[in-house]
Order: structure tokens, then C-alpha cells, then sequence
């Protein structure tokens, strides 16, 4: 029997001298199992959707900055979520060329016939360390890489040759015209 003056568990409760409930230790390490498991899956996650679009396998050469770029044609460049719609509205062919995006991104191309249109995904387009340009859709982690500048070389001797390339509404490119 206790003295009346003290209070504590008595023999069969199940809580501690502060009246918190009796939680056996087989049950505390569960809880706590749960809850490292419960926080670290957000951080796990985070790491993994924000891996780099990076692949050295994949690096292709720089940007020919000693060729110029002569002139401009009517092919539309047409940036989509994942993929670049290009739209030849000329009367030329352009067979083995390598289109240059935001003078930095590489992508040969076989064919792009006078009238036609393709699509070629942006993770196909790759830089001199391996590197894509963002891709835009639903998934993404980062903002889309915006497409500003594109160009088609024809060899390593003739000038590049400028495509028009349609700009979304979102994307503010900086003027150096001060008006």
C-alpha cells in the first residue's frame, strides 16, 4: 500500500509518474522508424527529380564561333513542352546539317526536306560537356530553358544560316536598343 501523500503508478496502469501515457519500447522504435522514414522521403525525392539533365557520354563539340551566321530563312522554330517543331516553308533541302540552339546546343540532323515538318525532342540536343537544355512540361523541376537563337550548319567552311525562331508570350528577351 502507498502513503496517501504520493502519487505514481500503481501496479497495472499504463502511465508514467508525469501521466503521459506507457508506450513499450518495441512500439517507441517503431514510431520513431516511421518518422525517419516519413522525413526522409521528401528529401530523397527532391534529389532525385532535381538530377542534371548531365551526361558525358553524350558531349558533343562548341559552338563554331569563327562561322557567322549570313542570312535568315523561313524555317519556323516552334518550342513545345518536350519537343522543337521545326517548319520548312522554304523550297530548300537541307540534308546532313547540324541545327544550333541558343548557340550552344547541338543536333545533327539527316533531313528536313522543303515543306516538311519535324519534331525533335529537347534532351536530344546536347552541349560540349554533355549538358541538355531544360525541357518544359508537367514533370519538371527547374524552368524550361528558353529557346531564343537557332541555327543551321551546313559544313565546317560555310556560314551558318539563321532560322526564325517563334518565342512563347513568357519569355522577355533583354535589347540592347535603349528605346
Amino acid at each position: 500500500m502507498r502513503p496517501s501523500g504520493k502519487r505514481g503508478p500503481s501496479r497495472g496502469t499504463t502511465s508514467d509518474a508525469c501521466g503521459a501515457p506507457y508506450t513499450p519500447p518495441v512500439m517507441r522504435s517503431r514510431w520513431h522508424a516511421l518518422l525517419r522514414t516519413a522525413l526522409a522521403a521528401p528529401v530523397l525525392l527532391a534529389l532525385g527529380c532535381n538530377a542534371n539533365l548531365y551526361d558525358p557520354k553524350l558531349a558533343t563539340r562548341p559552338y563554331p564561333e569563327a562561322l557567322q551566321q549570313e542570312s535568315v530563312v523561313q524555317v519556323q522554330v516552334v518550342p513545345l513542352q518536350t519537343q522543337i517543331r521545326f517548319i520548312n516553308a522554304t523550297s530548300t533541302n537541307y540534308d546532313n546539317v547540324d541545327v544550333w540552339i541558343n548557340r550552344r546546343f547541338v543536333k545533327h540532323v539527316e533531313r528536313l526536306d522543303a515543306g516538311q515538318q519535324i519534331e525533335i525532342e529537347i534532351e536530344d540536343f546536347r552541349d560540349q560537356w554533355g549538358q541538355c537544355p531544360q525541357p518544359g512540361g508537367f514533370w519538371r523541376t527547374r524552368p524550361p530553358t528558353p529557346i531564343v537563337i537557332t541555327q543551321i550548319q551546313r559544313d565546317e567552311t560555310q556560314p551558318l544560316v539563321g532560322l526564325v525562331t517563334v518565342l512563347p508570350p513568357d519569355v522577355k528577351v533583354n535589347s540592347r536598343d535603349p528605346r
